[in-house]
């Protein structure tokens, strides 16, 4: 008896990765439906229809098991948002591990842009089976690092701005994840400092700066706040941790957050504050190490003061509804299959066309 409840614990970190897998398809085939459904209508009205039924229920059924099951508790510093607040924002991060992605959804879920989030990509993600060609068709920028065309970055963002699609644009600008036991990604972070006259760090990486300031030539007055996050992980035995998407359900005891906001103008009138940033995370993860804490704690009254739950329930039960054919017809569980065996199959043939 035992022996089987040990087995049980360890299994459920794994749960929420089969349940957001295996609905997967069943939002793909949603998706599919709108867009057919807007092929004759303007763009923003696709956008609309894909960010209110598929990406933002599927973001906050993510932050359902993610957040809402782990029972993992979040400490916020700085200038953190009191309100929901739905805005068009660039959002800058710190990228120490696979999780920050959690923190970057369940902070846009709080602030009502859970549909919003676009991100800044690896161009290998293009090619994840299945949510691959969803992200492609959601708007996300897929970029090769030191082999970016820019003119084409240039276009997807004043596509998105002639077109007023809602966005929270999320850049790492880093361009990879920060460990400590990758010394080769360090020196090179080291040598492009040295290049840059930025000081060399050892908690994070030097920013590439191109990217954030693209978006704000491009965007322009089609942002309206830049909002600048530094993420650190404290484990269970109180131990600083980099957890991947298992060990965060498992092992993360607190997710601290500290919190700056900018308005474009200021990006605007100094082109080197992402360097500012970075300096400024550098000397705050440093002072973690030790203290496990952040300066400048939140008041208890901001968007982190309520139950995920709020955000979640209706959304769990809307992808319930979603999948429920699956329970209900073969021909539904056919279809589902087929779904997971041919997709990936004919994104692996559209690989060498699809740029």
């Amino acid at each position: 008896m035992l022996g089987s409840l040990i087995t049980l614990r360890s299994l459920v970190p794994s749960l929420p990765a089969v349940i957001l897998v295996g609905s997967g398809p069943s939002y793909l085939w949603l998706w599919f439906c709108i867009r057919l459904i807007t092929l004759p209508c303007p763009k923003k009205w696709y956008h609309k229809l894909e960010q209110l039924l598929c990406w933002g229920p599927y973001q906050r059924l993510c932050m359902f098991f993610m957040e809402g099951l782990s029972g993992v508790q979040f400490k916020v510093y700085g200038d953190v948002p009191k309100t929901k607040n739905p805005v068009n924002s660039l959002l800058v991060a710190n990228h120490q591990c696979v999780s920050d992605w959690i923190i970057i959804d369940s902070f846009a879920m709080r602030l009502g842009n859970a549909g919003y989030i676009h991100f800044f990509a690896k161009n290998a993600l293009k090619y994840v089976p299945l949510f691959g060609l969803y992200w492609h068709q959601h708007g996300l920028i897929f970029v090769k690092r030191g082999n970016n065309n820019l003119d084409l970055i240039r276009e997807q963002l004043r596509d998105k701005k002639k077109n007023d699609i809602p966005m929270m644009m999320t850049l790492f600008p880093e361009g990879t994840r920060f460990d400590p036991n990758k010394k080769s990604i360090i020196e090179k972070s080291h040598a492009y400092a040295r290049s840059v006259d930025f000081p060399l760090c050892n908690m994070v990486l030097t920013p590439r700066i191109t990217g954030a300031n693209i978006f704000v030539e491009e965007l322009g007055d089609h942002l309206k706040k830049i909002f600048d996050l530094t993420i650190a992980y404290e484990g269970t035995q109180k131990e600083v941790l980099r957890p991947d998407t298992l060990e965060f359900v498992d092992k993360v005891k607190v997710v601290h957050i500290h919190f700056k906001q900018r308005t474009i103008d200021e990006a605007v009138k100094n082109p080197g504050w992402l360097f500012d940033s970075f300096k400024d995370k550098e000397a705050m993860l440093t002072e973690f190490e030790e203290s496990f804490t952040f300066p400048d704690a939140a008041a208890m009254d901001t968007i982190y003061s309520w139950s995920v739950y709020q955000e979640t329930l209706v959304p769990l039960l809307y992808t319930v509804l979603l999948c429920s054919p699956l329970a209900l017809s073969a021909s539904a569980r056919k279809a589902w299959l087929h779904t997971v065996l041919f997709v990936p199959l004919l994104q692996l043939l559209a690989k060498p066309v699809w740029k």
